[in-house]
Parts: structure tokens; sequence; C-alpha cells
């Protein structure tokens, strides 16, 4: 029903590679298939000496960037090159998602695994929204510990939960009103570090979104380039999508 997609890259799957990683220890009655795409990494012994041990103890699929890239460029019909700023930030998303073939496609990024509680009840509540709100296009939790009520006087979202913030500025900021969700804070922005959608949808989309366009109301990181969130972004401002957030208290912290 759900692949587990998560990316690693030379500077990091050493400290990923091991049996005590969420990714691995991970359990779902929803997840059916766990994959690990590979973006430029070098030290191409040393890496599969530990996927060799990693595979005693969990099953999972393995695919390389650079294998099949022209089949991905030409699936997505993609306007990026080795070139272009940010190549290889972007790139492994699609990677991901072309060999993906379950109902829903479920990113986690390496980096934001160490202080992280998914629920089912995320999984079972998503599926209604992704299936049946046609505003919904991808879902998320949330990035602060719980979920929780923000208490610093100084902060903008004094007195709510951030997600809570972001609705109610999305609204302002693209100056429309939709039909609120109980269970789901409702923001046009969106991370590639946590977000669950349905593959098929996700494959459809057409991702060749003016960097302009999302620019006006996402920067993103400087070396991203037209990456992969800032199309995601592009592409709900233009076709009235939004990322959902759970208002349970699931939550996953992004490591600096």
């Amino acid at each position: 029903m759900i692949t587990l997609n998560t990316i690693i890259y030379e500077g990091n799957f050493v400290e990923f590679l091991n049996s005590d990683n969420w990714f691995f220890n991970f359990k779902s009655k929803f997840i059916s298939k766990k994959i690990i795409t590979v973006n430029n990494l070098s030290s191409i012994d040393l890496f599969l000496e530990k996927v060799q041990e990693l595979k005693k103890i969990e099953n999972f699929e393995i695919f390389f960037v650079e294998n099949n890239l022209d089949m991905v460029l030409e699936f997505f019909k993609l306007n990026i090159n080795k070139s272009q700023l940010g190549y290889y930030y972007t790139i492994p998303y699609f990677t991901s998602l072309f060999y993906t073939n379950t109902e829903y496609f479920f990113n986690v990024a390496s980096d934001c695994m160490d202080n992280i509680f998914v629920g089912d009840e995320f999984f079972e509540l998503s599926f209604k929204e992704l299936n049946n709100n046609p505003l919904c296009l991808t879902t998320m939790i949330s990035w602060y510990l719980n979920n929780a009520v923000t208490t610093d006087s100084n902060s903008p979202h004094f007195g709510r939960t951030v997600a809570d913030y972001e609705e109610s500025e999305t609204k302002r900021i693209l100056k429309k009103d939709y039909e609120t969700s109980d269970n789901f804070n409702i923001r046009y922005n969106f991370t590639d570090q946590f977000f669950l959608g349905r593959t098929d949808v996700l494959k459809q989309i057409n991702y060749n979104v003016d960097e302009n366009i999302s620019s006006k109301y996402y920067p993103g990181p400087s070396y991203g380039g037209n990456c992969y969130e800032k199309r995601m972004v592009g592409f709900n401002i233009i076709n009235n999508k939004y990322n959902f957030v759970y208002k349970g208290n699931n939550y996953f912290i992004h490591k600096k």
C-alpha cells in the first residue's frame, strides 16, 4: 500500500546504515515496501558491505539515481540537467517516484529520523483526504515536538501550533478561503523532508513550474535552485492544491 522512501548520499550513508536507524525499525500495517534512493555516492564497496548486513534484519530495495537517469527525465519531462544549480538536490525525488509502484509514496528525509513519531492514525486519516478532498495533494506531520502549542510569547505562533499559524498565513497571503479540516491544518507550503501522497497523482504532475511563481512565496534553500519542494509549492499555488498537516501529536525533528 505504502512505499517508505529515503535518500542517502556520500556524506551520510555510513551514519544512516545502522541497525538502530528508525528507517529499518519502523513498522506499520500500511508500509508494504521500503526504498533507499542513493544519490552521488562514491564509496560503493563500503556501502554494499553495510547493505548486506542490514538485509539480514530488514527487507528493502536500493535504487541509484545515476541508473536509468534518462528514463526518469523522459518520464517526468523534466527541464533539468547536471549543469543547473540544485540538480543533485532535486533529481533523487523523481528517481524514487519513478520506481515506486505502490498506491502511496511516503518520503522521510534521512536527517529527520533521529527524533520522530508516526502513528497509523496519520495514515488512515491521510488516505481519506488524499482520495476524497480535491484540495489535498500531500499530507505530513508537524515538525515541532508533539505538535505542541507554542508557549514563547515572542513567537508569532504564540498560543497555537505552528501549522495552525501557517494555515492562517496561507489564507492571508494567497487571499483565499476554504473549508477547514477537523484533522489537518491546510497550507500551500511544502517540504521534501516529510510527505505522503498518492503515487499516481504525484507521477502525473507537471513539475516544470516557473521558479518565479514559487519564489514569491517560498525562496527555498540557496543551494537548491528550482528544487523539488519549490516545484511542488509552485504547482500548489497554480492549481489550488495544498499540503495537509496532521493535527495529532505525531512529529519529526529535522537535524540541523
